[in-house]
């Protein structure tokens, strides 16, 4: 079984389960080399209200355990990807859809969640993501990755800014790919700059307090222990 049906049975059998659980299918990975890992994203149905402090991280929830602590913002929870990990590993191994020796991980899509067809990416429009296609650009010769923000999502086709030009003496200009020739992509999570001073507070390492001299014939007196 190639991988593209093997991902649309494990999709056939996540997708009602997911539903059942307040919670909706992403996408789902099928990783090779080794022991095979099928990895399942999920993530909060459109308009659901985030769920409570206990949520899922972006490390994924194996059929071994829950990875702990960790959380996301779009409210898919800890206890939620546990109960599909173990309820889709059942059904997998009741259909006897995998034969091989596999993993099988349940998580969120995390910060920089992947795509898996191009209206997930609408959106995020002026977001910045990165993509892999499966062939040279015509206009990029010998070019397959790109870095860019997203302009809009037609149909199946992405526009996109890259962040650099094809030659030295061009400005960057907007790309437009079909999703069929898209190979991979995902977000890119810009985390703010903490080393820049905030407005009412200093940046830096704080310095670490230094114990009083001795007063004669005492202890050094430590301002840490007070």
């Amino acid at each position: 079984m190639s991988m593209h049906p093997l991902r649309d049975a494990v999709a056939a059998i996540a997708t009602p389960l997911a539903d059942a659980l307040g919670i909706a299918l992403w996408g789902i990975e099928i990783l090779v080399g080794g022991r095979m890992v099928v990895r399942v994203y999920v993530d909060a149905k459109p308009g659901a209200p985030l769920a409570g402090a206990e949520r899922s991280d972006d490390e994924g929830v194996t059929t071994e355990g829950v990875t702990p602590e960790g959380a996301t913002p779009e409210g898919v929870t800890i206890d939620q990807c546990a109960r599909l990990s173990r309820q889709l590993g059942l059904a997998l191994e009741v259909e006897d859809v995998i034969r091989d020796a596999y993993v099988l991980e349940v998580s969120s899509p995390g910060l920089e969640r992947p795509f898996f067809e191009a209206a997930q990416m609408a959106p995020y429009a002026g977001r910045t993501i990165e993509l892999t296609l499966a062939l040279p650009h015509p206009e990029w010769p010998g070019r397959r990755k790109f870095r860019g923000d997203i302009v809009r999502v037609e149909g199946d086709t992405l526009t996109f800014l890259p962040d650099a030009a094809p030659s030295p003496d061009a400005a960057p200009a907007p790309l437009s790919v079909a999703w069929e020739d898209v190979k991979k992509a995902h977000l890119v999570h810009i985390f703010p700059d903490t080393t820049r001073p905030q407005p009412g507070g200093k940046t830096g390492p704080r310095k670490k307090a230094q114990p009083k001299k001795p007063a004669r014939g005492g202890a050094p007196h430590d301002d840490t222990t007070d």
